[in-house]
């Protein structure tokens, strides 16, 4: 039989095959492209399984070259080992010894290409797309692997970035036939930051908070994001500002929770921010008697313990030379208070600062339990596998603070549970951070501290305590590289710039320039799937959607040649009104 392939080179990462027939060598298969698989084997049935990197047509332009050989000219493909099939025909990765020469060179097969992704025991399967070249093989990854360990999602606007992240949950909570039939809800449980509002259609069974119902009181917040709320760290008198916030703070966490032992500035107890403000009012205006250095009040507020004097309303005695003096920190808080004043009274943040219950009643310590059920899904009326979380409400300044608020308790949950957990019952929980570009940058300024702190502690400690990240972004290049590092599985999608095209290749955990170099010129829904739940790096097709995230972009031509369309501009200045 008259062998279609020369074998050129041989090295650990190229093999270089001439195909001296191309009709013959092909067969069947017109899919053969750049990115296809090729089985290499020797006599031993040792077969190497190699991806084609790219091919050149032999040069033909020697005049002793018969006609036949230049109208039909040879091709040499450049290919790059990924793994090898082993005696019992089982794929592994990484390399292996083979023959020289090795005596046979195919495509192939889609039996051979299911042996390397259908490796997973059923038991852990978890199917959400399809090899590129052939929709009809289901790529299969580890799903233990691919949720506990950290997920990055990156692709361009328009790449099927939303639509991907809405497969991989809806398969990540879908529940058996046996919970579907006895209406029983699965174990799964996801956080979803959505950062414009566009994924609850595609959870119509979510539980959905936003600005006007998220219970999310002040007084969880730690030191870094009551600072990062309140302090102006440019200010010149930080220093002393910081001071006086956190001892007010401190003692009013004690005023009003005197039953419990080692209360501090960090305590998720409950505080008055309105009796803090009264305090540092007081602070900025208060006098002293010279001789004894005790504060010159006209007339203290009854029923209230000393400590607690300067969080109510009181008047200070008049300056008098010698006799009284200017109080320790009289009028270095001139700018301070009026800062504190206008956030206070900034109804964009009263979803924050004066959250009410249905009753109108204030949240207190004892209410903790509560607001933390509503962030996990397990609200006593209404339970869900998936809680999205809408951001698209919350004012931007603050956005990064929510975030870390909410990431920190669920951690602080987490935490807790593992040692607390019953009967050895495990509740591991997802987070999902939707443009986390916006909230979790590369820059080091203060505004960001605290989040960046939060998400960190999360992307380093935690696994250990059943709670795994899904970063999602447009813009890798400008998210913290500590927390992206800590991903160990990526699903990048088409990136056209090339600061995030580098930025992500020089993350990988694998290099395989074949595949890393297709990122800007993949399809819609195309992905390059890698890391440690799939045997190896994989160009793939996200299946499709039936319910789909709102996302899809406006199409302006189309739009734009339809009849005038009227605008109700009460209607809209009165929406905008309400928001702002």
């Amino acid at each position: 039989m008259e062998e279609n392939f020369r074998i050129l080179t041989v090295a650990p990462n190229l093999i270089q095959i001439e195909v001296l027939d191309a009709d013959l060598f092909k067969k069947e298969q017109d899919n053969f492209t750049i990115g296809s698989y090729l089985k290499i084997s020797d006599e031993s049935n040792v077969s190497i399984i190699a991806l084609v990197q790219s091919y050149k047509i032999k040069d033909s332009n020697s005049a002793n070259l018969s006609t036949e050989v230049i109208n039909n000219p040879t091709f040499i493909l450049d290919a790059q080992p990924i793994g090898f099939l082993d005696d019992a025909g089982n794929f592994k990765r990484g390399g292996q010894q083979i023959a020289i020469p090795p005596n046979s060179v195919e495509i192939a097969s889609i039996e051979v290409l299911k042996k390397i992704y259908n490796g997973v025991s059923e038991d852990k399967r978890f199917i959400f797309s399809t090899l590129a070249q052939n929709g009809s093989l289901d790529i299969s990854v580890d799903g233990d692997k691919f949720f506990s360990k950290h997920i990055a999602i990156v692709g361009s606007t328009g790449s099927g970035k939303s639509g991907t992240v809405a497969k991989i949950l809806q398969q990540g909570i879908e529940p058996s036939n046996i919970q579907a039939t006895n209406g029983i809800l699965n174990n799964a449980h996801i956080i979803l930051f959505d950062l414009h509002g566009e994924y609850a259609p595609a959870f119509p069974k979510s539980k959905k908070l936003d600005v006007n119902s998220l219970m999310l009181p002040y007084w969880l917040m730690n030191s870094e994001e009551l600072e990062e709320m309140f302090i102006e760290s440019n200010d010149n008198n930080s220093h002393n500002q910081i001071s006086q916030f956190k001892h007010a703070v401190t003692l009013n966490k004690k005023k009003y929770n005197p039953n419990l032992n080692k209360v501090n500035y960090d305590s998720s107890v409950y505080f008055s921010i309105s009796e803090v403000y009264k305090y540092l009012c007081n602070q900025n205006i208060a006098t002293k008697f010279a001789s004894t250095g005790e504060l010159a009040v006209e007339e203290k507020v009854q029923d209230t313990p000393e400590e607690y004097q300067l969080f109510g309303d009181i008047k200070f005695k008049d300056k008098k030379p010698s006799i009284i003096n200017s109080g320790p920190y009289a009028g270095e808080f001139d700018r301070f208070v009026p800062r504190l004043e206008t956030k206070l009274n900034d109804d964009r943040l009263s979803f924050l600062l004066k959250p009410e219950k249905a009753d109108a009643s204030k949240f207190k310590t004892e209410d903790l339990s509560q607001i933390i059920k509503q962030f996990i899904g397990y609200s006593d009326e209404d339970r869900s596998n998936i809680t999205i979380i809408d951001l698209s409400g919350i004012p931007f300044e603050v956005l990064s603070l929510v975030v870390s608020l909410i990431s920190r308790i669920v951690f602080d949950f987490c935490f807790y549970y593992k040692s607390l957990k019953q009967n050895g019952q495990e509740a591991p929980f997802l987070l999902v951070l939707e443009e986390a570009h916006n909230y979790i940058p590369q820059s080091k300024g203060v505004k960001y501290s605290a989040v960046k702190k939060s998400i960190e502690r999360i992307a380093k400690e935690g696994r250990k305590y059943g709670l795994s990240l899904m970063i999602v972004s447009q813009r890798p290049s400008e998210i913290s590289e500590t927390i992206f590092s800590q991903c160990s599985n990526f699903v990048a999608m088409r990136l056209t710039n090339p600061t995030d095209q580098q930025y992500v290749k020089r993350l990988l955990p694998d290099s395989i320039s074949t595949i890393t170099d297709s990122l800007p010129t993949l399809e819609r829904q195309e992905a390059l799937l890698i890391g440690d739940s799939i045997p190896i790096p994989t160009i793939v097709r996200i299946k499709e959607l039936e319910e789909k995230p709102a996302s899809d972009d406006i199409e302006f031509r189309t739009e734009w040649r339809k009849d005038w369309m009227a605008i109700y501009f009460d209607t809209l200045i009165n929406k905008v009104t309400k928001a702002v």
